[in-house]
């Protein structure tokens, strides 16, 4: 029996296949604010473009904006929409940080009917009023689980509730969560009144879903390991026995985990905001710290290795916090730098179950694609050295565009092209962080690779999607016996079963559309609306001509736009310090929010005159001021209250930080912010506080 395809007078005959379970969401979705949770590979963008023709065939005015979190795939939908939907190019229009706000402008007011964009775009131009959404009668989510706190997505679909009289709207995930909270804040901030959630197991899904056969191998840490892991679990042990004999750890020693001292050091700091003199709580807060780090070290040692611990400790002797003092004064500390720093640092063994693993995949076929994903930059880099020493191995690292010290990143025009390499076969192995599991249009592959087990279960699902899509697939979990592998890898599969019953319980208390079906649909296109839209053939090269056209100078760019550019610029040149940043970066992360990059020489000029920023050739840095008896103090704002904010300066001291005695940017006084800064401390009312006079360098992003 042959397939049968989908037949709308939108759709190109013969390019979508007619699936039912696709038909039910679709069918769902064009009635009422839907959150689809499909694994990757049963088309969620298909459903997408489903959902996007029948709404504007019953909204012949209106237009369809969708939206997705990186620029690649922004790219990637538009191609997706205009393959399947039966329109010409010109109504087809994607926009990145790369087109210009003046170009934007004009590209909303066209006459297009779909749109592609990412998020932060949209939200910027809403908030500058080049764009009001009332002419949308839908607009899409894709990867919608990002879409807590302040993500653009939040803001974005508030406005769009705010201006446009029927809003619709169509979320997109492989996975929102598992837990209850995490799925109604998902569901909250997109106003979603159902959920459609599918899986493998659904009887409308199974004839679509290849086999995906999931393997974990083991592995047991050699004695050397062994060894240096004691001395972790010494130290570890010693500082969890002192907090729970001082009363501050709940549990038994044995039983502690990380979730258990993050927990604390909550406490820990409300105890301190109260009461600034309780000296116990500050040694407390030290111990608590440390046995994160020891946690997180032990953690490195066991799923890593030498070769990624190395650069941690390094980290760790270069920080001068009072918890790391606490770790490097122990004698044991001593020697197990000794021995991960010996030469040559003995593997992990997951490196040779690696290697053995990819020669076998390639041996049965030579043509496989193989995709290997690890937590760890700094295991990424090493890995990649290890297999181009592999016969037949063509290897590249594919990580996410932020560069550290010492750790280039990759913009996304190289991501790009490492994935057409991988496409064709000019690379057959990737090794990624978490940048491959969702968003960029990875093809096909014969083998994922978990270097570890994730506790994560929207990172598990997205890892595993990224195999079995054409053909069975496949998926190998390293693990080391004994270790959090062992229970992260339970904790992810544990948490994609308990998914679907927190999914059924909380679709019964989703609010109901209450949106007029009469009104929603008087607008209805007729046989001759169809033929005139899909004759409406407008070439790309004249709409093009005609939006440069109509671009204004860039000396006459709003002032919105500038202040926008001027905070986004002020807080990229604080992050890289007195050390400074190239100027092209500055234009480049202009481009990426939706900016005009042409506006950062004139902000840079006039931030420069101002004394605020200092310019010297091609780089942009803060300058070191001289101030009489200011200090520099690392400064992490811990809670913001009426007309000042509780700090800890230095990591050691609570302090107060009074408005009046704070010179430097807003946005940086705002909990968990973190900043050095040139200041001085003082007392008023028995109290420690501190006063800002210059900020250095903002600590994070």
């Amino acid at each position: 029996m042959g397939l049968s395809y989908v037949v709308h007078p939108l759709i190109r005959e013969g390019t979508v296949e007619d699936r039912l379970y696709q038909r039910n969401i679709v069918s769902v979705a064009t009635k009422e604010n839907t959150l689809v949770i499909l694994p990757t590979a049963l088309g969620k963008t298909v459903i997408a473009a489903l959902v996007a023709v029948e709404v504007l065939l019953n909204n012949k005015s209106k237009k369809i904006l969708m939206m997705a979190p990186t620029r690649p795939l922004v790219l990637q939908h538009e191609e997706t929409f205009k393959k399947i939907i039966n329109l010409p190019e010109n109504h087809f229009i994607a926009m990145t940080g790369k087109t210009t706000q003046e170009k934007r402008s004009k590209i909303w007011n066209s006459n297009s009917k779909f749109y592609f964009a990412t998020p932060q775009i949209v939200k910027n131009d809403v908030a500058t009023g080049i764009l009001n959404l009332k002419d949308f009668a839908l607009l899409i989510f894709d990867e919608s689980h990002r879409a807590v706190k302040d993500y653009a997505y939040t803001e974005v679909a508030k406005q769009y509730a705010k201006q446009c009289d029927y809003p619709l709207i169509l979320a997109l995930t492989a996975s929102p969560g598992s837990s209850q909270e995490r799925i109604k804040m998902v569901c909250d901030s997109l106003l979603i009144e159902r959920i459609e959630y599918k899986t493998e197991d659904d009887p409308d899904v199974k004839p679509y879903i290849n086999p995906i056969n999931i393997e974990v191998k083991q592995v047991s840490l050699p004695t050397e390991y062994q060894l240096i892991s004691a001395l972790i679990k010494g130290m570890l042990s010693e500082k969890l026995k002192w907090l729970k004999e001082n009363n501050f750890l709940k549990v038994a020693v044995s039983r502690a985990t990380k979730k258990d001292l993050i927990e604390l050091g909550e406490e820990l700091r409300k105890l301190l905001a109260s009461n600034s003199s309780l000296g116990i709580v500050y040694q407390a807060l030290a111990y608590q710290s440390a046995t994160l780090t020891l946690f997180h070290m032990l953690e490195i040692l066991e799923t890593q290795g030498m070769y990624t611990l190395r650069p941690f400790l390094i980290r760790v002797e270069s920080d001068d916090k009072k918890s790391h003092n606490l770790i490097m004064k122990d004698a044991r500390y001593a020697e197990i730098v000794k021995l991960v720093f010996s030469d040559p640092p003995i593997e992990h063994p997951k490196v040779e179950l690696l290697k053995k693993v990819i020669e076998e995949q390639l041996t049965k076929n030579k043509n496989s694609r193989i995709l290997i994903f690890t937590q760890y930059r700094d295991t990424v880099t090493h890995l990649v050295e290890v297999l181009k020493k592999v016969n037949g191995v063509r290897v590249e690292r594919f990580v996410g565009q932020a560069s550290k010290v010492g750790d280039e990143g990759l913009p996304q025009e190289r991501q790009v092209e490492i994935i057409e390499d991988f496409r064709k076969g000019n690379l057959n192995v990737l090794i990624s962080t978490s940048v491959g599991e969702e968003g960029l249009d990875i093809p096909e592959v014969d083998l994922v690779v978990f270097y570890e087990p994730i506790p994560s279960e929207i990172r598990y699902i997205q890892r595993r999607g990224r195999t079995g899509r054409k053909s069975p697939g496949k998926v190998i979990v390293l693990s080391t016996s004994g270790t959090a592998d062992v229970a992260y890898f339970f904790s992810s599969y544990k948490k994609v079963k308990k998914m679907k019953k927190i999914i059924e319980q909380l679709n019964l208390t989703l609010q109901r559309s209450k949106r007029s079906k009469l009104s929603y649909f008087i607008d209805k296109m007729t046989q001759e609306d169809i033929l005139a839209l899909q004759n409406s053939n407008l070439k790309r090269e004249e709409m093009k001509e005609s939006i440069e056209e109509s671009e204004i100078e860039d000396d006459k760019a709003n002032k919105k736009q500038l202040s926008t550019a001027k905070k986004l610029i002020y807080r990229e040149v604080l992050r890289s310090g007195t050390s400074g940043i190239n100027i092209d970066k500055i234009k480049d992360k202009l481009e990426e929010e939706g900016l005009n990059k042409e506006v950062a020489e004139k902000v840079v000029k006039s931030l420069n005159k101002s004394g605020i920023l200092k310019r010297h050739d091609d780089v942009v840095k803060v300058p070191y001021k001289n101030i009489p008896n200011a200090k520099l103090f690392n400064i992490e704002v811990e809670k913001v209250l009426e007309g000042h904010a509780i700090v800890i300066v230095n990591d050691k001291w609570y302090a107060k930080l009074y408005a009046e005695d704070y010179e430097g940017p807003r946005y940086l006084i705002k909990k968990g912010s973190s900043f050095k800064a040139l200041g001085e401390l003082y007392r008023s009312n028995n109290s420690l506080c501190v006063k800002v006079r210059h900020v250095v360098q903002e600590n994070n992003s």
